[in-house]
């Protein structure tokens, strides 16, 4: 080990959330790059205080037996957030890599019964950490906001959901606020066990176009839009249900579908007039 890994190996030990903070702001090539020699006990122990999304994109970039090794050094829940970024396929082939004790852990932790929020929940959406600056969020946002809808989800580094915040707050808020400071910490939830006839009939659906879904321990899952609301309602013919708000939240829907290229639109003409502001 030459004196650059070294240093490296001993800022991870010293400041493991500082770590990961900087590794999150680089790309995820760059990142596997600087991790990639260092033991993976150690790769482990900072990519878990990174967000599941992030941790992802870094293992993708590492080489195989390497990103399964520091999986299976992940603490659980931390490597099951992880697992939940993959699409089925990749996540197969990881689960088949790992050894037998940690394969079988996560695998138990990963049979939500089909038809559960559990398992219809998006785990891919867009997600940040409270203790970044709005700033730093907006940055994301333009870089890797592919995934982000009106409302931003706020899990902590162990992957439990500590609030939302919504695009138009951290546009609008002072750039040296912590996202933690600017989120409603009050969240409506689903539960990862919830069956249909319960996600149909959860009475926030008539305020919120997506729902967070979360385990009993409050572990972030991911998150269940609306359009899957109307696809599950569609598949068990369960319309009456929704009522009389299905309207409304179709308005609600289409008034905040930020796909990739309009939300990263309207991000950027919003912090450009910010800068000629200033």
């Amino acid at each position: 080990m030459d004196l650059e890994q070294y240093l490296t190996l001993g800022y991870l030990q010293a400041h493991p959330v500082e770590a990961a903070r900087h590794l999150e702001s680089l790309d995820p090539h760059e990142s596997a790059q600087l991790l990639k020699t260092l033991p993976v006990e150690e790769i482990a122990s900072v990519l878990e205080h990174c967000l599941p999304v992030s941790t992802a994109k870094v293992i993708e970039e590492l080489p195989q037996e390497v990103g399964s090794d520091v999986l299976s050094s992940m603490n659980a829940t931390s490597a099951i957030g992880v697992l939940r970024q993959f699409d089925d396929p990749l996540r197969q082939e990881i689960l088949d890599r790992l050894d037998n004790p940690m394969g079988a852990t996560l695998r138990r932790a990963l049979r939500y019964s089909p038809n559960t929020a559990g398992s219809l929940a998006d785990p891919r959406v867009f997600t940040l950490p409270p203790d970044i600056q709005v700033e730093e969020a907006i940055d994301r946002i333009r870089t890797y906001g592919q995934k982000a809808m009106y409302y931003i989800y706020v899990i902590d580094r162990d992957g439990k959901l500590e609030g939302v915040v919504t695009l138009r707050q951290l546009l609008v808020d002072t750039s040296h606020h912590l996202v933690g400071s600017v989120m409603e910490a009050q969240i409506t939830t689903l539960s990862a066990e919830a069956n249909l006839e319960e996600i149909l009939q959860h009475p926030e659906w008539s305020r919120f176009h997506t729902l967070p879904v979360v385990d009993r321990w409050g572990t972030f899952f991911g998150a269940l839009r609306y359009r899957m609301l109307r696809r599950i309602e569609k598949d068990v013919g369960g319309k009456a249900p929704l009522g009389s708000v299905s309207d409304s939240l179709m308005q609600l829907w289409e008034a905040y579908s930020l796909t990739g290229i309009r939300l990263m639109t309207d991000v950027a003409q919003t912090i450009n007039e910010r800068h000629k502001i200033r």
